[in-house]
């Protein structure tokens, strides 16, 4: 077996893990009975309205009393409310999908873009990463449909956030994205090469056109669903949540930002200099 071929197949534990569970997640959807299934759906995946209604109740009753019966059935709407607090969706969402095909393009591009990612941060801040990646994409659907009664399910904003943190260092010059972390480094980021800063990324060509056609291809989806192949509406916003939040957040959880940081400090005094230069900051 070529190393090359190595590389694709050996995924990084945490990649590895997240797609297990999805697997996992998967498969009890399609074993259970649909009733146990179903309150597993409605517990768990993000209701914008519910948790638009934990804040502002009244608000959220108004909008359905506007909108009016034609638009909401009353049974729905009282069983979507009555599901209890919905402070853990905003995460939980994410653990499920609506078919294999969805979970399926999902952990292909998890292991395409998650992978360096991975390898770069390691396991556990790759893992909080991608959960902060996931609140985001909630938080930002809910922001735009703060009354949407429709479930918002799947990894895909979480998953959104990896491929922005590649695009982050996978571009800059000699760098690859099947590339390994080096085996020799293991849990010590000391000699890990520093990522470029985000003007820096702004200002690379590749990652530009990479940002690019990730948007493009989103909205594209957004405002028409069938060019993705489903029927149903896709939840873009949360894409969009999801890669703002792994574009932005990049730097709390790379380690070699976290090393700059710990390891930064004023430059001594030289008595016949006085005050030393202040150190270059970066981002």
């Amino acid at each position: 077996m070529t190393a090359d071929r190595e590389r694709i197949l050996n995924l990084p534990g945490a990649v590895a893990l997240v797609i297990g569970v999805l697997t996992i997640v998967q498969l009890g959807a399609k074993l259970l009975p649909s009733d146990v299934v179903d309150e597993v759906f409605m517990r768990l995946s993000f209701v914008p309205a519910r948790m638009t209604f934990a804040f502002a109740p009244d608000a959220v009753m108004r909008a359905f009393a506007e909108a009016g019966e034609q638009r909401f059935d009353g049974n729905d709407v009282a069983m979507v409310l009555a599901a209890g607090r919905a402070w853990h969706t905003p995460l939980t969402y994410a653990l499920l999908h609506g078919s294999w095909t969805h979970l399926a393009l999902n952990c292909a591009t998890l292991a395409a873009f998650g992978s360096p990612v991975a390898r770069r941060f390691g396991s556990n801040r790759f893992l909080a990463f991608f959960c902060v990646c996931a609140i985001a994409g909630a938080l930002m659907h809910w922001f735009v449909h703060p009354f949407d009664l429709a479930p918002v399910v799947g990894a895909s904003a979480a998953i959104s956030g990896t491929m922005a943190a590649a695009a982050r260092f996978v571009f800059t010059s000699g760098r690859r994205l099947a590339e390994r972390r080096p085996a020799h480094l293991g849990e010590d980021d000391s000699d890990l090469e520093a990522a470029p800063s985000l003007a820096r990324t702004f200002s690379n060509r590749s990652a530009m056109v990479f940002l690019a056609v990730w948007f493009g291809v989103n909205l594209l989806f957004g405002l028409l669903p069938q060019a993705a192949g489903v029927s149903n509406p896709i939840a873009w916003e949360a894409h969009v949540g999801g890669f703002m939040a792994g574009l932005l957040l990049f730097g709390p959880f790379d380690p070699s930002s976290a090393r700059r940081s710990r390891t930064k400090a004023p430059a001594p005094c030289r008595r016949d200099q006085g005050v030393a230069e202040k150190p270059e900051d970066s981002i």
